[in-house]
């Protein structure tokens, strides 16, 4: 047995609990210095644990050689790798020849949406949705039709019926996030078939954004392309390590389809400008899916008991809040509406020293709503929890005076 995982599984949960804000102010990034010293950064989608320490070894051990170019492609041992994830996991056999290996999932949107569609073309995508499906859409020309998902008790649903009013002559594309971010659903294996009756129906290409994949706390993921030889052809699925093995720095991601004309399409439309992952990118995915397993086992355990705590404080003390509670991701959408503060309600809570995602940034209906990430140290959850409530009761008092 590998004496990494001996020295330090017993203790990996004491590791992820001593996380504290100044080892989190650190070093730069994007997390904790965008909004200032004083908040607590539970916005965007980092995890504050420290990353494998396989993946650390494996990086440190690829810069003593030559830092020359990667092999065209790819690096054929962490093709190998990503294949024998995506059927062991979730039993989708694919090759080598069908992984295109880029700098980061964004950029795979973006490329997928320049490949499969023209300028003026209608792309469908639920919403809210991560922000960079709708600038993929609209920062190209294309036009958004959103559809927007049902927000049920503790739960969201895909609206089948408004789907289907939304489509026109000029639709060509159905750009799909699961697991869900931010609503955190993961879809059944029953909606996605209905989902793909549909792309049947209006003869429809896909881009299926699967990143959260890995990350999941009830139910189980489907790769949707793998629901059929029909799904197969007509999508490309983004996934990647980034969120899973928290290492979005790195810049790792991969756009995957079984019909290689969307891959020349994609590359065609891309030419000069979607550069591959560099080594070091690769040496730390390769050791991530072949080394950090019980890392990884252990990251989505803390997650799962992070996510059970904060929305049993949700529920005890700011049971106003309406939210759904996730079943993958580590990324939540809480509802302030209830409030009359509610438009303001990103800025209050930062003014209260916690820095949340705005809701309108995941589509524009989505005002008095916020994204929470609970992928810190409990510590760390429960200070901005406390703040949370506390700036709530405060707001409150003083708007009822």
């Amino acid at each position: 047995m590998n004496s990494l995982f001996l020295r330090y599984h017993p203790h990996m949960q004491e590791r992820f609990d001593a996380v504290t804000v100044e080892e989190c102010r650190a070093f730069t990034g994007a997390k904790w210095h965008h909004f200032g010293e004083e908040a607590l950064a539970l916005w965007v989608a980092d995890m504050d644990f420290p990353i494998a320490d396989e993946i650390q070894q494996a990086i440190q051990k690829r810069i003593t050689h030559n830092i020359g170019y990667p092999q065209h492609g790819g690096d054929p041992e962490l093709l190998d790798a990503i294949v024998d994830r995506l059927s062991g996991r979730f039993g989708w056999q694919i090759e080598r020849k069908d992984i295109m290996l880029i700098p980061g999932v964004v950029r795979g949107l973006f490329a997928g949406v320049l490949a499969l569609t023209q300028p003026g073309d209608g792309v469908v995508t639920q919403v809210p949705v991560y922000p960079p499906f709708l600038m993929s859409i609209e920062n190209t020309g294309r036009v958004v039709q959103a559809n927007p998902m049902l927000q049920k008790e503790n739960t969201w649903e895909l609206d089948f019926e408004q789907l289907e009013s939304l489509v026109t002559p000029q639709t060509r594309l159905l750009m799909l996030c699961n697991p869900q971010n931010p609503t955190g659903r993961v879809f059944s294996r029953a909606e996605l078939e209905k989902l793909a009756e549909f792309v049947l129906k209006h003869d429809l290409l896909v881009i299926s954004d699967e990143l959260h994949a890995d990350l999941i706390f009830d139910g189980e993921h489907t790769v949707f392309a793998s629901l059929s030889p029909e799904m197969e052809s007509r999508t490309l699925t983004l996934y990647g390590p980034g969120k899973t093995f928290n290492l979005a720095g790195l810049g790792m991601g991969y756009i995957i389809s079984r019909n290689p004309e969307l891959l020349a399409r994609v590359r065609k439309a891309t030419v000069g400008m979607l550069p591959e992952p560099n080594v070091l990118s690769m040496a730390g995915t390769l050791a991530a899916y072949t080394q950090a397993q019980q890392w990884e086992r252990e990251v989505v355990q803390y997650l799962h008991a992070n996510r059970d705590h904060l929305n049993a404080r949700l529920k005890a003390e700011l049971p106003e809040v309406k939210t759904a509670v996730p079943e993958g991701t580590y990324l939540q959408l809480l509802d302030f509406n209830a409030y009359p503060f509610a438009a303001e309600a990103q800025k209050v809570l930062l003014a209260g020293g916690v820095a949340l995602n705005e809701g309108t940034a995941f589509g524009k209906d989505y005002k008095g709503y916020v994204r929470i990430n609970f992928a810190t140290s409990r510590q760390i959850l429960d200070q901005a929890l406390d703040l949370m409530v506390k700036t709530v009761q405060t707001k409150t008092v003083q708007q009822n005076a």
